[in-house]
Formats: structure tokens, sequence, C-alpha cells
């Protein structure tokens, strides 16, 4: 599973390969324009059992090493929050 900690830890050159085995398979991975591989990863934060928000990792590979990586942090949508019908009640919206 990928953690904020884990992405940081990930250098740039690092093998597919060594990726695939600290982290488990992607949650997605895609063909960008300039080629290669791009693995995403999404990290989910959760309070009572209730989603904060989500941290997606993205890493580039090609020629099998990790050549570029960033992340972004989604918010759940405002309209979530407040029409939530018991903030008291533990659920995914």
């Amino acid at each position: 599973m990928m953690t904020r900690l884990g992405f940081n830890e990930i250098m740039l050159g690092t093998s597919f390969s060594d990726v695939i085995a600290c982290y488990g398979d992607p949650y997605a991975v895609s063909e960008p324009p300039c080629g290669g591989l791009q693995l995403e990863y999404i990290e989910r934060i959760t309070v009572d059992q209730i989603l904060v928000y989500e941290n997606h990792y993205y890493l580039l590979i090609m020629d099998d090493i990790v050549v570029s990586k960033y992340f972004c942090e989604e918010d759940r949508p405002a309209f979530d929050r407040m029409y939530q019908n018991d903030f008291n009640y533990p659920g995914f919206p």
C-alpha cells in the first residue's frame, strides 16, 4: 500500500519491479502521450470510516525505471459534507 512516506522514499531511477514488490499492484496503469507507463496509487484517508480525502500518487515509468513522480490530494466535494444526513453515522459518502 502506497503512503506519503513510501512515495517520498521512491527515488528516480528505482526499477519498476522494485516498486511493484514494495507497494503492490497500482490502482490504474495508463500510457501517457510521451510514452512509457503511468502508475497510479490511491491512499484513502478516513476518520471513523468517513472518507476525508484521498492522495493520488503517480509514477512515470520509462525503460523499466521511475523517471518522474508527482501526487495530488483530492478533497471530498463540499456538497457531500454539507448534505450528509447524519454526521455522527460512520459511513462513506
